[in-house]
């Protein structure tokens, strides 16, 4: 094995003797044990709690900020029939917290009491809320709104709001308040400085449903009416790319239980036109699947076409939705490689630029982030993607580790219009003329080293997952979590007892091994165009597995004539072939493959 080349892979230590001991008195086996304090998540205690994942030890709703006196003034709404308006964001965090919230509060209204919802156009209106939209609001006679997923920043529509008509805003949501909140009626976000709440992780569906717990509790309602709504919370945070551990981990366990299952006519409808299996759903069926096509709407017309899709009880509608929402994501797709090319193309024109900014004639903003993202994937550089207007363009920021956008954007807030956002993903708005003064004191701040000195404020959160977009795959750590010595790792047991630490996501990676001196059979070229590498290994002595190096056929004429390997893999369960069903075997597949020296 050449080991500059592994080098980027390491191996987390291994815990001593004693400490497996500890964790086998309180029942935890040496995999777990091993996977979850590589995890972060060292004591006993707390691995029985993870890998128990109980629903009725997560924390009181009651206990998060503000919470009882929303409560009170929803069931004031209630009782009294006002209008009520649901107000979300056009995200998949936002619209399964909006249908989560209105399908909680459908249920709990009064059958002649008015309750709709709005969802702000990600093109003409964008985030959050805007005083036309309060203004329409206050026409079709609101008196209070609940927002989802937004608003947290939003000081002056709040006061606009409260002053000039008379509507009473409960803030839901999950990102950074600034230091000035909006004096809202309620602000249930469990950033505010004074929330003693210990699940700060929550995004925008899981306070939806803390909510939604808080008011069902109040009305004595039962207990499986909670659970319904897990589905939704499971979809909004993986979509999300929010951590997986805590009340996140419980929630979306559960969650997807529901999902696979769920009797919501819009999510079956998705599901089917996804070509996914009921019963056999993962979380990366969410994050590469479902959300593309729920986030299709907001980007390409309007994520109203997805809430009523999650929101409608009706299987005739759900249907009609689901195909709009894959026609979308088809178009989506076609649009996404369209702007790749011309970014690439931008890009090239400055190859030494350590933050890569690239603009052009009204590109389609929906997309701009998708894009950002896949390009600073590929180059490893903080990537910036603007759609000029005729005055003004709107950007889209992806970052990397060491360069924190939200805080280089905030070191030139005079440049812009408007900017949000987190520390590796950001959006913004400038007016034309300052494009390139942007580009100057970026890539000043970066050569400044303010880029690696400033990573997270203290008691800020990196939250840079909760605004990524969920088709561009997460950087990978290259950390492996345990080296496989023997045959008998490889088994199906090994990946079920793996599978006991799902779902896993942001903060709870599927676990990565390292396997040396294994036996190269054979290998050739499969998949589309033959792109990816297949190969059968030998185990031990006598045991075979086969494997999958995704894009890996350049890697062909390496490995030929090679006889041992060390390889990087995950476990996955075997298909046959043509059935979709596993079998009680497994496959590996590969991250990374090279000869071993003899």
């Amino acid at each position: 094995m050449t080991q500059s080349a592994l080098s980027p892979w390491r191996v987390y230590e291994i815990l001593t003797p004693s400490q497996f001991q500890s964790m086998k008195q309180a029942g935890i086996g040496a995999l777990h044990a091993q996977l979850l304090s590589n995890r972060g998540i060292k004591t006993p205690e707390a691995m029985r709690h993870f890998l128990d994942a109980r629903y009725d030890q997560i924390p009181d709703p009651l206990t998060l900020i503000d919470m009882p006196r929303a409560c009170q003034r929803i069931q004031q709404a209630l009782d009294n029939r006002e209008h009520i308006t649901v107000y979300g964001d056009y995200d998949a965090d936002g619209v399964t917290s909006s249908v989560l919230l209105t399908r909680a509060l459908r249920a709990l209204k009064q059958p002649d009491a008015p309750l709709d919802y709005y969802i702000p156009s990600r093109l003409d209106e964008g985030c959050g809320l805007n005083k036309g939209a309060l203004d329409s609001l206050k026409a079709r006679g609101t008196s209070l709104i609940i927002t989802t997923d937004c608003s947290s920043s939003d000081v002056a529509q709040v006061h606009y709001a409260r002053e000039a008509l008379g509507i009473d805003i409960i803030i839901t949501d999950h990102h950074q308040p600034p230091q000035e909140r909006p004096a809202a009626y309620a602000m249930i976000n469990p950033w505010r400085p004074d929330c003693v709440y210990g699940e700060r992780y929550l995004c925008g569906v899981g306070i939806a449903f803390k909510l939604a717990q808080a008011l069902y509790r109040a009305y004595k309602r039962p207990l499986e009416l909670e659970l319904e709504l897990l589905d939704l919370v499971a979809i909004g945070t993986v979509a999300d790319v929010a951590s997986l551990l805590g009340e996140n981990h419980t929630l979306v366990r559960l969650g997807m239980e529901r999902l696979n299952r769920t009797q919501k006519p819009g999510l079956q409808a998705l599901i089917r036109n996804a070509g996914l299996q009921p019963g056999h759903l993962r979380e990366r069926d969410i994050a590469y699947a479902l959300a593309p096509r729920i986030n299709a709407a907001g980007r390409m017309e309007h994520a109203s076409i997805a809430f009523e899709l999650l929101a409608t009880d009706d299987r005739r509608e759900a249907n009609d939705y689901a195909a709009r929402l894959e026609q979308l994501n088809q178009a989506r797709q076609v649009q996404t490689e369209e702007l790749m090319s011309k970014v690439r193309e931008e890009a090239e024109l400055r190859p030494n630029d350590l933050v890569v900014l690239v603009s052009g004639e009204k590109w389609p903003e929906g997309i701009i982030g998708l894009v950002a993202g896949k390009l600073a994937e590929e180059i490893n550089r903080p990537v910036l993607v603007l759609s000029r207007g005729a005055e003004f363009s709107r950007g889209s920021a992806r970052s990397r580790d060491g360069f924190n956008i939200i805080h280089a954007l905030r070191d030139c807030a005079p440049l812009l219009v408007r900017y949000g956002g987190h520390a590796q993903a950001a959006g913004f708005t400038i007016a034309n003329d300052r494009i390139e003064d942007l580009r100057r004191h970026l890539l000043g701040w970066h050569e400044s080293g303010m880029a690696s000195a400033i990573l997270v404020e203290p008691g800020e959160p990196d939250l840079t997952g909760l605004i990524a977009e969920p088709e561009s795959a997460p950087p990978s750590q290259h950390m492996a979590d345990l080296i496989f010595t023997r045959p008998e790792h490889f088994k199906y047991s090994t990946y079920n007892k793996i599978r006991q630490l799902s779902p896993f996501g942001a903060a709870n990676p599927e676990p990565v091994f390292k396997a040396e001196g294994v036996r190269l059979i054979n290998c050739w070229p499969s998949g589309v165009d033959g792109r990816n590498l297949r190969m059968r290994l030998g185990i031990g002595a006598t045991q075979q597995v086969t494997g999958v190096l995704v894009r890996g056929r350049s890697q062909l004429s390496a490995l030929n004539g090679v006889e041992r390997v060390t390889i990087i893999f995950r476990l996955e369960p075997a298909w046959r072939p043509n059935e979709g069903e596993s079998t009680q075997d497994i496959s590996l597949k590969i991250l990374h493959i090279e000869a071993q020296e003899m």
